[in-house]
């Protein structure tokens, strides 16, 4: 995945060897075949041709506050830089830096003809924040099922925009929904693992790493790919404006498709922008899962390796784990750091009661953040939950030692996070 890295495949476990050298479907590398030679000259990563790219596409011109430039300039230079992916990868990723362009020219240029979209009010928005395999995709899915709630589906995030002017409401959300169907199709036939390990549908609610693609303060980048000049810029970088942007984002999907329900949002990488995320929403209330966070480091590699296999012909389980490890460390540490003590705007879920019994814990976050459980909702949850019970589990077949990460290291890096919210190391993770 990383230019000048060798991957030594006798350095790896069973398990890292899988994930080293896959055996791709026939429709992915005849793919890359066919594009091997035009690849690097077709989608270059570059910033200036991806603004004349955007703007040509759309007509537009103004991207609004022009502080994106410089997340944009250092996700192109770690992108051109230190990335070996293959022509599908390059494609896709040349496509996604665009389609954010994109839409973050589309929003402007609506705001200016609306200034009255910015005055939307967005009160005290249910943020769910925590690692992953923490429980915060089940929580999220779990709290949507209150009428009363409104969460963010796959489709919206992927597109938030109609294909229309999006002054015309209410706008033609159908061909939307079914693009993001055909994406998921996709992952189906060309990476099923994927959707073993986090499952997505169009229609249900996902975590809005894409929604703050336009203001690149996502993570999305750094997780989907290897990235870590940007990941190292990334994390000590301000992201207030970004944050800003988002919330304008909110604002106008509220103001196209019709408000009167509370904002539920949930993404790991507001661990570490609690600044910012607070800035946007001053009034948020944050629900925070809880679990050892050593089960996270080999789950996020496990998840990213797999789909390398989309990106680049020489995935790499070390380099991944190293990466992973550095993203945990990184939203445990900032999360300790930023966290207040004692502040009623904050909710917290152990791991092993949400999932032990969620119905009382989903009424317990219901109710300290202000809303009111009726008997419909109650149902609509208790209905959900007992689904989500009968769906089978993929077996976890890896573990650290797949990825190289060092146990003892990370634990005694992440011991603040332990000691602050009274949680036990899980035993399989023993030194």
């Amino acid at each position: 995945m990383l230019k000048n890295r060798i991957i030594d495949a006798a350095t790896l476990t069973d398990v890292g060897r899988s994930l080293a050298f896959p055996e791709l479907p026939a429709g992915l590398a005849a793919s890359n075949d066919k594009l091997r030679d035009v690849a690097a000259t077709r989608w270059p990563f570059d910033s200036e041709h991806l603004i004349t790219a955007a703007k040509e596409a759309t007509g537009l011109s103004d991207f609004g506050d022009a502080s994106f430039r410089e997340a944009l300039d250092q996700l192109c230079g770690s992108a051109d830089e230190e990335l070996d992916l293959s022509p599908v990868g390059r494609r896709n990723l040349y496509g996604q830096i665009l389609d954010h362009l994109v839409q973050r020219l589309r929003f402007q240029d609506l705001w200016n003809r609306h200034p009255e979209i910015l005055d939307e009010k967005i009160e005290a928005p249910i943020v769910v924040v925590g690692l992953p395999r923490s429980g915060t995709t089940f929580l999220q899915q779990l709290l949507a099922q209150h009428p009363a709630l409104r969460a963010v589906p796959f489709w919206e995030n992927l597109s938030p925009l109609p294909q229309h002017d999006p002054a015309i409401r209410p706008p033609e959300d159908g061909p939307l929904i079914e693009q993001a169907e055909r994406n998921v199709d996709g992952l189906r036939r060309f990476a099923p693992g994927l959707l073993a390990l986090h499952q997505v549908a169009a229609e249900e609610p996902e975590e809005e790493i894409y929604l703050l693609g336009p203001g690149f303060a996502s993570t999305v980048y750094e997780w989907v790919y290897i990235l870590p000049s940007f990941g190292k810029w990334y994390a000590a970088a301000d992201h207030t404006a970004g944050y800003r942007h988002f919330r304008q984002v909110l604002q106008t999907l509220q103001w196209m498709r019709g408000g009167g329900r509370r904002w539920l949002l949930k993404a790991p990488q507001h661990m570490e922008q609690l600044g910012p995320l607070r800035a946007a929403f001053p009034d948020a209330v944050i629900v925070e899962t809880l679990r050892d966070p050593l089960t996270a480091a080999a789950s996020l590699a496990n998840l990213c390796c797999y789909g390398q296999r989309l990106r680049t012909d020489r995935p790499d389980p070390l380099a991944t784990g190293e990466a992973a490890e550095g993203m945990i460390g990184r939203l445990v540490e900032a999360y300790v750091r930023d966290r207040p003590m004692n502040d009623p705007h904050f909710i917290s879920v152990p791991f092993a009661d949400l999932m032990g019994n969620p119905l009382p814990v989903a009424e317990r976050v219901l109710a300290e953040a202000g809303v009111a459980v009726t008997p419909e909702a109650r149902a609509a949850m208790a209905a959900y939950a007992a689904d989500n019970a009968k769906k089978d589990r993929v077996p976890v077949n890896y573990g650290p030692e797949d990825f190289g990460i060092d146990i003892p290291r990370l634990r005694a890096r992440l011991d603040g996070y332990y000691e602050r919210f009274g949680l036990t190391p899980d035993p399989k993770f023993a030194a």
